[in-house]
């Protein structure tokens, strides 16, 4: 039995999987869920293919870009990319200490539970980042992603055009890192049920413990 369930897995990881499961999207079709805190701005897909939504700090309040509530799933980590703009760079008050974005998880009251910031080494005009950020411990049902430039003046705002906060799937036994180990700590469940050294089973988020965890885990760990 386990030598055809691995068969099976080996036929339909063939197939390749993302590495993260989306649970939020910002961009020009994808907006009406998220929160951009400047007063009286009405967000549009012109204005955010304009590189309008930026972030900074303006003498009346501090511009941020909150994501929607994400429940707390059998996940351990999120990713959360971001693309942005520094138009201003070229401009002698342009810094890019200052406008560096931090990345923050938010409970549903608006209370920091987690920040990483994001510095940016050079002056130029496309930011790309990319941030893992643990979420297996906090102590709430669910949370929010938000984007901020807390030192930014209007000169080093950064401007987003696109978020992606994603689940990162695989680590079967939560030890940090995707390996057979965590394929086998499945097949043990599956076969035998012994879910001894399982804490995040349900890998695809469909509620069950089925063939295709094993098979999106394989795929992650062949790097599919």
């Amino acid at each position: 039995m386990r030598k055809i369930l691995f068969l099976l897995v080996m036929m339909l990881s063939a197939t390749p999987l993302a590495l993260a499961l989306e649970l939020a999207r910002f961009d020009s079709n994808n907006y009406n869920t998220w929160s951009y805190t400047r007063p009286g701005f009405v967000m549009s897909t012109e204005v955010i293919n304009q590189d309008k939504v930026t972030l900074y700090k303006a003498t009346n309040a501090d511009y941020t870009l909150i994501s929607p509530s994400i429940a707390k799933g059998q996940f351990a980590c999120i990713e959360v990319d971001i693309t942005g703009y520094a138009k201003q760079f070229t401009s002698p008050y342009y810094n890019a200490f200052f406008g560096s974005p931090t990345i923050e998880i938010i409970s549903e009251a608006g209370d920091v539970l987690k920040s990483v910031f994001c510095e940016f080494e050079d002056a130029c005009l496309e930011h790309k980042i990319s941030v893992s950020i643990r979420v297996s411990d906090l102590d709430v049902p669910s949370f929010k992603v938000r984007v901020a430039c807390w030192q930014a003046r209007i000169y080093d705002a950064f401007s987003v055009r696109e978020v992606v906060v994603g689940m990162l799937s695989g680590d079967v036994n939560n030890d940090g890192s995707v390996t057979s180990t965590d394929v086998t700590v499945l097949y043990d469940y599956l076969l035998n049920s012994d879910s001894s050294n399982m804490v995040y089973g349900d890998q695809d988020g469909d509620g069950v413990i089925t063939s295709s965890d094993v098979t999106l885990v394989y795929s992650i760990m062949l790097g599919n």
